[in-house]
């Protein structure tokens, strides 16, 4: 009688399976963390350890309370149209030996992509309404006293009078430290086409990828400025004045409460998350332009473009120079360009609006031109079979041509959503 050795399950195989995979979430040990705001200028964030080095995760989530008075006896305080998110500047989230999976200008920019690409998916036109904030209280109820007082955010107010008061606004920036595909194709450096999980070349299901915390000790945890209590524009925090401000007294504080979302560890890998070799990353960065009417800006990311947009600022607009976002209907041409210029993308702003409302439910920002193609296929789902890899195609690029040239400070911020490709950890 031949004994055969039992069938061994393949790697992942039973991940999220009811029954093997147990899943968490649950607040860091960076908890009230509070960094003391000054008026003018930035404060860095300084956490007292990192984050947890054990279990799977996926994602982590950067809980902000902002605290700020402001007494003043002449001038005008304003919201910043970036406000309350970039109250966090320059966000970073480094991985020991690895990418660094977010890497912005702004915690606006991370709002942003947020908004259209939320961890916690409902396929392709996936919005969160204005990050938690607007909604219709009693919508699924018939008596409007059923809903609860909302905690999770709230709409900053639109003017202020001396003392402006902020107290525990709350709002909540995701750091992904990968992404859901509702259909994944695992591709080699060279483009070519890899089996899946089961031996198989097709698409599937997968989250690319996980981090395993445990191995190495890596230490891990975020870093930015916390923003000056009145910013000197509009990028630069989310209130400012627009015209001087004479302060008598200043107090302010931000509270940062740090979670994680993941699966716990465990001794069989098929109940554990597969690892690829392509990992996510969100980065944004700065770009001058200044007084011309024709620009291109190359996308120098390396991998797998999923998402991609330029927001155009000039800080010379505005009253008391706060600043100002350019008026995109004065923009002709808005193409994504790779290779011996082909077209991605050739649009006006109409068909680029039309499209990404038709994706996602909301209108872009001000000044913002924004290609998504990982939601571009008619089908609701998310899948980089139609991703720009720019290991297989050079000189990937935005083209942008304007009837009224902006002003001579003016500066792009070109936001880029990829998979990188590494090492499998």
């Amino acid at each position: 009688m031949t004994v055969s050795a039992p069938e061994q399950v393949p790697l992942g195989a039973l991940y999220g399976l009811p029954g093997f995979t147990e899943s968490f979430e649950q607040f860091e040990n960076l908890q009230n963390v509070v960094t003391t705001m000054q008026q003018n200028a930035q404060s860095p964030f300084n956490p007292p350890a990192s984050f947890q080095k054990t279990d799977v995760v996926l994602w982590w989530e950067a809980e902000t309370f902002w605290t700020e008075s402001v007494t003043y006896s002449a001038g005008v305080l304003a919201n910043s149209p970036e406000g309350p998110y970039n109250l966090l500047q320059g966000p970073r989230l480094k991985l020991q030996g690895q990418y660094t999976p977010i890497e912005c200008e702004s915690g606006f920019d991370m709002a942003f992509m947020q908004m259209y690409r939320p961890m916690r998916q409902r396929g392709q036109r996936n919005v969160q309404d204005v990050m938690q904030a607007n909604f219709v209280a009693a919508a699924s109820f018939a008596n409007s006293l059923i809903p609860q007082a909302i905690l999770a955010s709230a709409i900053l107010a639109s003017s202020y009078v001396s003392p402006a008061t902020i107290t525990s606004y709350p709002f909540i920036l995701e750091f992904p430290a990968g992404m859901y595909f509702d259909e994944y194709w695992d591709l080699a450096l060279d483009g070519s086409l890899m089996p899946n999980s089961v031996g198989v070349v097709g698409p599937q299901s997968a989250f690319v990828s996980p981090q395993f915390m445990a191995g190495g000790e890596r230490v891990i945890a975020p870093a930015f400025n916390v923003a000056a209590g009145v910013a000197a524009n509009y990028d630069q925090g989310p209130l400012a004045a627009t015209t001087a401000l004479t302060v008598t007294a200043f107090s302010g504080s931000v509270t940062q409460n740090m979670r994680r979302v993941g699966v716990f560890a465990s001794e069989n890998p098929a109940e554990l998350p597969p690892v690829y070799n392509w990992q996510y990353r969100r980065a944004t960065k700065r770009l001058p332009i200044g007084a011309v009417t024709k620009v291109d800006l190359p996308i120098t990311e390396y991998g797998q473009i999923l998402s991609t947009f330029v927001r155009i600022f000039d800080p010379s607009l505005g009253t008391n120079n706060v600043g100002g976002y350019y008026n995109i209907a004065n923009i002709t041409k808005a193409q994504l360009l790779y290779g011996s210029n082909l077209p991605r993308f050739d649009d006006d702003i109409p068909a680029m609006q039309k499209r990404f409302i038709e994706q996602h439910g909301f209108l872009p920002p001000q000044g913002t031109v924004v290609f998504d193609l990982a939601a571009s296929r008619p089908a609701e789902k998310l899948t980089n079979a139609r991703a720009l890899n720019t290991l297989t195609n050079a000189n990937t690029h935005h083209h942008i041509e304007m009837s009224v040239a902006p002003g001579a400070n003016a500066y792009a911020v070109l936001g880029v959503e990829l998979l990188v490709p590494v090492s499998t950890q």
